[in-house]
Order: structure tokens, then sequence, then C-alpha cells
């Protein structure tokens, strides 16, 4: 019977930057076709040294400054006792001549070995742990990305991993667990990149390789679920902002509302830019959304305001910042209103000549009255009923309204009887 996927934990352990030198062939020293008699005495050597030291160096090609402490040394010999695990440590080392009862082509064991060291020495380098160059970075990944993709793509590793289970003889592991072992391999090789893509820098530089990794067919679409939860963070920091910032609106604290939109908001969805290709357009619309409405609506009370208190210089280019953000970063679904507020904003600031006209007809004071009191009214209902953020995001209809109120404030500020606007 099929090992079950489930079982095979060891993935989830060594999901992640790590996962090479988390390796219990990297952590002990021993090489992947050892066998239970050279276990025991190399773990014998080891318990030996690590009753005078400190630690142990383990394998050279990914041995951490200081090498290992004697706890995880410990509990890496006790992985090896569970077949279930060690194959899947066995599947990320080296596995050397291809002279071990096998009868894989030579090429295999090559080509998998360059993979893993090749793949091994740019997670050092890209997490700091090597003084290796960003210039010199690309060919490594471009090797990795090759090495790993035909071997998977092609099928070649399943003969050389139904060989060692059945070298390792072990009842909790039959041959068929192979498809399984090599089915979820894909998703951990790319594992990193999560961490990886906390440095803006480093997401910028790296959305090429992630797109040469999905061009595998067995890498194809883990993208998507892997930057998921990325996307889903951003989500929930940006929304919390955004939150905050409406309070110290709602508060008439404009200056603080502006900052927390400015410093952390705008950066929060613009570093969100590497993930832009490898999470659904759903998601990033939606983000963008309500970026854009916070910054529109800010800049809309602003201008508000504005016909009490003439603005400062500076207030002047935080209410066209705000519009002209809003318009940018808003989706294609917003882009006519927040256009429309954005330009009228402008216009009414700098007195470009493409303000309010100046008709005869009488100021609409009732309607205007009265469309005031059933926004105010209706805004005040869905505030109590959803909270503040979900009224903030209801969409273009409200971007709308907001601009149908701007043009009644900007005309009470000019002095003019109308708020329709010449072609």
């Amino acid at each position: 019977m099929t090992t079950p996927v489930r079982e095979f934990d060891r993935f989830e352990e060594l999901a992640g930057t790590q996962l090479y030198r988390r390796n219990v062939f990297a952590v002990t020293g021993l090489p992947t076709r050892a066998s239970g008699p050279a276990v025991r005495r190399h773990r014998q050597k080891v318990e030996a040294r690590l009753a005078v030291e400190e630690g142990w160096p383990g394998a050279p090609e990914v041995a951490p400054a200081g090498g290992y402490g004697k706890d995880e040394v410990r509990a890496s010999f006790e992985g090896l006792q569970d077949p279930r695990r060690r194959m899947v440590d066995e599947l990320l080392w080296l596995w050397g001549p291809s002279d071990s009862g096998c009868d894989c082509d030579p090429d295999v064991h090559e080509w998998h070995d360059a993979a893993v060291l090749l793949h091994a020495r740019v997670l050092e380098a890209e997490t700091g742990r090597s003084g290796l160059p960003v210039e010199q970075r690309a060919s490594l990944w471009e090797d990795a990305v090759s090495a790993w993709g035909h071997l998977l793509a092609d099928g070649t590793l399943r003969q050389h991993v139904r060989h060692r289970i059945r070298a390792l003889g072990d009842p909790r592991l039959d041959e068929d667990a192979a498809d399984d072992l090599l089915a979820r391999l894909p998703r951990l090789l790319v594992s990193p990149f999560p961490q990886l893509f906390a440095d803006q820098d480093t997401a910028a530089r790296l959305t090429s390789v992630c797109s040469a990794w999905a061009g595998f067919p067995p890498f194809a679409g883990l993208f998507s679920e892997l930057f998921e939860r990325a996307a889903e963070e951003a989500y929930e920091k940006i929304h919390g902002d955004l939150l905050t910032a409406e309070r110290e609106r709602e508060a008439h604290h404009y200056r603080e509302a502006f900052l927390l939109l400015r410093d952390r908001v705008v950066p929060g969805f613009e570093d969100m830019a590497p993930l832009r290709p490898f999470i659904s357009d759903w998601r990033y619309d939606e983000i963008a959304h309500i970026v854009a409405v916070g910054l529109n609506n800010l800049a809309v009370e602003l201008l508000g305001v504005s016909v009490h208190r003439p603005p400062s210089a500076s207030r002047r280019e935080e209410m066209i910042w705000l519009a002209e953000k809003a318009y940018e970063i808003g989706p294609d679904r917003d882009s006519d209103g927040l256009k429309e507020n954005w330009e009228f904003i402008y216009d009414h600031l700098t007195g470009t000549g493409r303000r309010p006209a100046r008709p005869t007809r009488r100021f609409p004071w009732f309607g205007f009255l009265l469309v005031l009191a059933v926004i105010g009214g209706s805004l005040s209902a869905l505030i109590e009923i959803y909270g503040i953020v979900p009224v903030l995001i209801i969409g273009l209809g409200g971007i709308g309204v907001l601009g149908y109120l701007v043009r009644i404030v900007a005309a009470l500020a000019d002095g003019v009887r109308s708020v329709r606007r010449r072609k």
C-alpha cells in the first residue's frame, strides 16, 4: 500500500531558505547511502567529539560558521531511523557516482548532485551566509533551475528513488511512495522564495528567477499558491494601516492621516510589485482598490476643509499627491472616477483655467443639503453595521458621489452658483 503523503511531514520541516542546511546528511556528514552499521559507527565518533566540544562541523558544502549544535546533531541522527523522513533528505543531498546498483544513467546522478550544490550555494548567498557577489548569482540560479527543472520534468529520478526504497528495506515505506515523494519535491524546492521576497530589492531581482522555475511543468502554478500567504499578509497590514488613517481623518488629524498613507500604506502596496506576476488578479485589484479609495477620500475631505481655511502650499501638495496616487494605484474599474477627481483637484488648486464655469443659474442649496443628508445618513448606518473600512471601499459608486461633492465644495470656494462644468 502506498505511504500516505501526509506522513512525509519532513517536507514541512525543511521548507524555507535552510532546506539544505537542515538536511540530516549535511548535519551529520554521512553519505546518503550509509547503511545501519555505518551510521552507528559514525554516530559513536560524533558523540565522542561532542563530549569534549560544543559543536560538530557537518558537511563542508553548507556547514555554517561554528558548525551544528549538539541537539541538532543528535536530532538528525534520530531522524535517520525513520525511512520516510530519511528519503526526503536523500532527495536533497548528494548521491555520488551511479555505481550503487540503481542502474541509473550516470548523467542522472551528475545532474542531481549539480542541482543540489548549485541551489544550496545560491541560497547561502541570498541569505547572507556567503560572500558571493550579487552579479554572480544570476548564473547560479539559471543553472540550478535548469538542472532541477529537467530532472523533475522527465521523471528520471524515479528509478533511483525506488531503488533506494528497496535498499532500505523498511516495511514503513514501499516503492510506490516514490511517486508521492517526487510529487511534493517541487514545492519544497521553491519554498525559500517567500522569505527571500521579504527584501524588496531581492524580490525585484528574483522575479525573473521565479518565472524561470514556473516555465517547467512541475513548478507551473506553484507560485500563485506560494505567494498567496504573502499577499494575504500584505493585505492585512495595509488594511490595518488604512483603518488607523481613517480614524485619524475622522478625528480631523489630517496630517497624521496623510503621513500614514504616504509612509506606510503606499510603500506597503508598492512592496507588492514583485508579487504581481504570481498572485491572482482579483486579489491584487482588491488591495489596489482599498488603497486608492483611502487616498481619494482624504484628498476630497481636505478639499472640503479648504472652503473655510485656505490650504498652505504644503497642504496643496498633499492633496494633489493623494489624488494623483489614488488614480495611479486604482484598478481599471476605478480609473474614470479617480481620474476625474484628480484632474478637478489639480485644476482647482493650481488655477489652470479648467475650474468649474460660472453660469448664471442659482446654486441648488436644497439639492445640496439633501444630498449631504442622504449621504451622511447612509454612511452612518453603513459604518454602524459594517465598520469603517468596508464602507471606505464600497466602490466606484462611492467615488462618484465624492466626486460630485468635490465639485460642489469647490464651486462654493470659487463663489460660483452652479456645479456644472462646461465642456
